[in-house]
Formats: structure tokens, C-alpha cells, sequence
């Protein structure tokens, strides 16, 4: 006859059973901070690449040349910013103020550069975690405002 009364008193596998019930609420911790930690690098480097942007263009002596000069810099994240990928940056705006001040909604009257600029997450944590937590984060835009 089995002893069910020792088989309720055994604390063998006790702790394979609160490793089981413990490990998602683990993993989901940890990938939310990766999730988080990758958002966060990809908007401070999107922020410091489009202020890079605006500075190096107003480099450029001739007021024309300065939407060129900045549009091939933002060609090129490369190197110096290894979170953003060309690829998903989807929208680019380059406003040299004054004389860009109809197209670009603005009532500005100093000389200035303005860019902005969006990036798309899909494939990274953060459209992973959207897509399990339903928050709408598909994309992230920064703007970079430059008076000179």
C-alpha cells in the first residue's frame, strides 16, 4: 500500500517546482530591461546624431549648401552611433531657417537648422515588446534645433 502521508512530507524536486514558477516572472523582468535599455539607446543616439546633423551642416558657409551638407551626414550613422541602422531611420526633415519657414510650418525669424527625424523599431526588443504589450511604440522621432 503507498504512504501517502511520506509522499506528501518528501522535499525532494521542492526546488525545481519554485524554479518553475518563478522563472517567467524572471525572464519577463530581464527582457524588459532589455527592452528598455534598447530603446533608450537608440532615442539618445537618434537625439545626438540629428544635434550633429545641425551642427555640421551650419559648418557650411554658403546658406544653399547647408540641407546638402546635412542630408549626407544623415546618410551615414555608421561608427559613431552603432544602436541606429540607416536603414530604419524612415523620415528625414532638414529646415534652414529663414528661408524654409512655409515648408517647414515654422514662424521663425533667426537663422537656424532644424532637423528631424523618425525612426522605425521593427525588428528590434522594443516591436517585440510592443507586439506581447500592445503600448503603440512603432517608431521614434527626435528634433535637433540649432540657432545661429
Amino acid at each position: 500500500m503507498f504512504n501517502w502521508r511520506a509522499f506528501w512530507r518528501e522535499e525532494d524536486g521542492a526546488t525545481a517546482v519554485e524554479f518553475a514558477l518563478v522563472l517567467p516572472l524572471l525572464l519577463s523582468i530581464i527582457f524588459g530591461i532589455v527592452a528598455f535599455g534598447q530603446y533608450f539607446a537608440i532615442a539618445n543616439s537618434l537625439q545626438q546624431f540629428a544635434a550633429e546633423a545641425a551642427r555640421y551642416s551650419v559648418s557650411e558657409p554658403y546658406l544653399a549648401d547647408r540641407k546638402d551638407r546635412a542630408e549626407t551626414f544623415l546618410s551615414f550613422p555608421g561608427g559613431r552611433f552603432s544602436f541606429l541602422d540607416a536603414d530604419h531611420i524612415i523620415s528625414k526633415e532638414i529646415c534652414i531657417f529663414p528661408e524654409d519657414q512655409a515648408e517647414c510650418n515654422a514662424t521663425n525669424t533667426y537663422d537656424a537648422v532644424q532637423i528631424t527625424l523618425t525612426y522605425d523599431l521593427n525588428g528590434t526588443a522594443v516591436a517585440i515588446a510592443d507586439s506581447f504589450l500592445g503600448i503603440g511604440i512603432e517608431n521614434i522621432t527626435r528634433r535637433s534645433y540649432l540657432a545661429y
